[in-house]
């Protein structure tokens, strides 16, 4: 019998070879069509109450950079504040009052994490002792919701976003900013506080042993709490995760704070969906469209700190929780495993609340924790010796490939991001994702290296505990939110641009509300009481 031959006939003028598998024309940076260039998007507003939404992905550790990205966006909200104050003519400008002010008015000099040379943030500033959270006050920000900031630093994130969803390290900042109400500098100092607590000290290290004591981040946000509430005399920091538990079902358009819900894995018969851990009472209903993703309803009544062990109790770093819920002992593990990246919850839920009300959010922000090692995509890396060749080596590399492989997969958020991107047709309107693209390449979720670091309050650099990693995710961070468009990154505009619409929209969906005012705004940024709750400050209670 002949040996059959398959042919492929090639249209003239396309291009063959090993070339045929990549793409023939990479993305191009917009800049000159404003719709494209996301400025149209930017400074108009469809509806004031239209939601901003912040998903925040795990990632251990480097949830520090999340938080660096964040600090960069409020210096930006401020910037935007200050130019709407003085500005008439608010809806023709496009391009960031940042680089308007240094260029024309000859201010400080800023990086891009909104640092001005010489000062550090407000928090930092007046002494807060890292070692004792409680000297924390209730309200750092004591007017912030009465009356209009005076400092960058008493910007609350919270004032601006009306959902945080988190993972893991995401959903722990999701409750900073979100349910505790505090500011992008408190949480950066909890952050360095608690890093060196959890990191600093080993449990075991014996492999598949759990790692790390899970007391120190119990106890660092039971006295966070404890400190803000103000409800409670004398609180012992066991306040629940839920705001409101009988306004059911709960309607987004009625009198509420910024909410929260931390993604967490339970055993649930489920493989791909997490558990969320709500601070609203969410139910579906019989006119919930049928493509909408069923996650558990409801909102499981448990303390705050029992939501932050839930959701970052990692296999083999920390212990997981076990708590009753309903009646029924239930056993929560990190929601990485399930969804590290939020955002897909996040849009499902939106469509669910929002249904016949808004189309699309206003914004939803994708915060990530750095891309992953591409090296590492299941396949060996050829070793430079013969011995690579031996056939049981070669099996044994491709095998820790794919284990390798499956490792990063736990902790990425790129395949979601693109999902999300598509379903969005774009990151030019509504969808913006803000991820480290290079730096954290095979960092440990538990990187907590010795080293200098520079204060930011005095100025000065010293070798500290944790000193290495923290200077490695700040440089790492000023670079990509100061580094030039990528085609292979970046859909239409660099992250500094990014940046820059999404805090000029958050601005102008802010004013638009505080402008209409009334019960509904006094409530967002905690003038009234909800639920026998009150968030007088803007904090916790």
């Amino acid at each position: 019998m002949e040996e059959s031959e398959a042919t492929l006939s090639v249209p003239s003028g396309t291009q063959t070879g090993s070339q045929s598998r990549a793409p023939s024309v990479k993305r191009r940076e917009e800049t000159s069509d404003s719709e494209k260039a996301g400025r149209v998007w930017a400074r108009g507003v469809d509806d004031p109450w239209h939601p901003c939404i912040l998903t925040l992905d795990g990632g251990g550790i480097r949830g520090y950079s999340s938080l660096l990205i964040l600090k960069a966006l409020m210096h930006e909200i401020w910037e935007w504040e200050k130019y709407y104050d003085n500005e008439a003519n608010v809806e023709f400008r496009t391009d960031s009052p940042t680089s308007y002010e240094e260029q024309d008015h000859g201010v400080a000099s800023r990086d891009c994490l909104g640092h001005q040379e010489g000062k550090g943030s407000y928090s930092e500033a007046r002494g807060t002792n890292s070692a004792d959270f409680q000297a924390i006050p209730a309200a750092t920000t004591n007017n912030v919701t009465t009356d209009k900031p005076t400092r960058e630093e008493d910007l609350l994130p919270c004032h601006y976003f009306d959902f945080m969803y988190g993972t893991s390290t995401g959903g722990l900042i999701a409750i900073i900013l979100g349910r505790l109400r505090m500011s992008v500098s408190e949480g950066l100092l909890l952050y360095r506080k608690v890093g060196d607590d959890l990191f600093g000290k080993r449990r075991s290290r014996v492999p598949l042993m759990t790692k790390y004591y899970h007391e120190p981040l119990e106890k660092a946000v039971r006295d966070i709490v404890s400190s803000r509430c103000s409800t409670h005399a004398n609180c012992d920091g066991n306040d629940l995760h839920p705001w409101e538990t009988s306004q059911i079902p709960f309607d987004v358009d009625q009198p509420r704070v910024c909410q929260t819900a931390c993604l967490t894995a339970t055993h649930d018969e489920s493989l791909s969906e997490a558990h969320l851990l709500r601070s609203y009472p969410h139910f579906y209903t019989s006119t919930t469209e049928n493509w909408i993703t069923r996650y558990n309803e409801g909102s499981d009544p448990l303390q705050i700190w029992q939501v932050s062990r839930a959701t970052t109790a990692a296999p083999f770093y920390f212990e997981m929780l076990k708590a009753v819920v309903d009646d029924v002992e239930m056993s929560f593990k990190d929601g990485g495993i399930r969804e590290n990246n939020p955002s897909a919850a996040a849009i499902s839920e939106f469509h669910a609340l929002y249904e016949g009300r808004a189309n699309s959010p206003a914004l939803l922000l994708s915060v990530g924790t750095g891309r992953p090692n591409q090296t590492h995509d299941g396949f060996a890396a050829p070793w430079p010796s013969t011995v690579g060749r031996i056939p049981l080596v070669s099996k044994f590399l491709e095998k820790r490939a794919v284990v390798q492989n499956l490792l990063i997969k736990y902790t990425e958020g790129e395949k979601q991001h693109k999902q999300t991107r598509e379903h969005a047709k774009g990151e030019h309107t509504w969808y913006k994702r803000l991820n480290v693209s290079k730096g954290f390449e095979n960092m440990p979720l538990d990187h907590w290296e010795k080293g200098l670091w520079k204060d930011p309050n005095t100025g000065k650099e010293e070798v500290v505990n944790g000193g290495a990693s923290l200077t490695r995710m700040e440089k790492a961070t000023e670079e990509e939110l100061s580094r030039e468009f990528n085609p292979e990154i970046d859909s239409y505009a660099p992250p500094r641009t990014m940046l820059r619409q999404a805090a000029q929209k958050l601005v102008l969906q802010r004013r638009a509300r505080e402008a209409e005012g009334g019960v509904r705004w006094d409530v967002f940024v905690g003038r009234e009481v909800i639920g026998g709750q009150s968030t007088t400050n803007g904090h916790a209670g």
